[in-house]
């Protein structure tokens, strides 16, 4: 792991966590910090017990004492590490850094600790319309339900990924979560154009389950930045 382009340092709670990306924008995690939100006493004990070696290596960060060689851990081995801790922040920190923290970071490049915690990014109200026709309203709702089932499908998976000591488990936990977000954004934005739909379960069938599972799902309080109608 060398060549580390960016350092970063967040709070969780009154706790630092420092945080390195490579030049293939993974994100690496001080196993100190990590250890010391978790609950492990012995932090290069924690690691020979539950991290792959593969996962593990040094770099030289800036401290208050100056530079000096750190260890860190991918987001794989930070998966393991919260799911064996037994203590009670292992929880609230996952979210944290997999439902808050990295989903910004992809997203805007930085994380802002001053939007308050486990709550989706703030969206600008509207700022355009978008008009289009019944047929592409038709095309949208197909479209956000495919992404609606690949959403069923990784959630599906996560758990046995998880049980198998997976490096790909934290990866589909974090598309989860992000694809989760994006439906529930698209579908704030596009539930006004199905308000008064009603698709016939024989001569639509798709767009009948597809409208379904829309008017299921839950949208998280987003507010769309964009207006769509429909054409007169």
């Amino acid at each position: 792991m060398s060549n580390l382009v960016q350092f970063q340092s967040f709070n969780f709670h009154s706790s630092a966590v420092r945080v390195i990306t490579d030049p293939n924008q993974e994100f690496w995690f001080c196993a100190k910090d990590v250890c010391d939100v978790l609950g492990y006493v012995n932090d290069t004990d924690a690691l020979k017990k539950h991290c792959k070696p593969k996962g593990v290596a040094k770099r030289y960060s800036p401290t208050k004492g100056g530079n000096q060689e750190l260890t860190f851990i991918n987001e794989p081995n930070l998966y393991r590490l919260i799911i064996k801790s037994r203590k009670p922040e292992a929880e609230p920190f996952e979210a944290w850094v997999f439902e808050e923290v990295l989903p910004q970071i992809r997203k805007t490049g930085q994380y802002s600790q001053n939007l308050p915690e486990n709550r989706p990014l703030a969206i600008p109200e509207l700022t355009f319309t978008v008009e289009m026709s019944e047929d592409n309203r038709n095309v949208l709702l197909s479209n956000w339900f495919a992404l609606h089932n690949t959403l069923k499908l990784l959630a599906e998976l996560e758990p046995p990924l998880r049980a198998l000591n997976s490096p790909f488990a934290s990866k589909v936990y974090t598309h989860v979560t992000e694809y989760r977000n994006n439906l529930g954004y698209t579908k704030a934005m596009l539930a006004p154009l199905f308000a008064d739909v009603a698709f016939d379960k024989r001569q639509d069938p798709h767009e009948y389950i597809a409208m379904q599972a829309f008017n299921a799902f839950q949208a998280r309080g987003f507010k769309p930045r964009v207006a769509v109608k429909l054409l007169a």
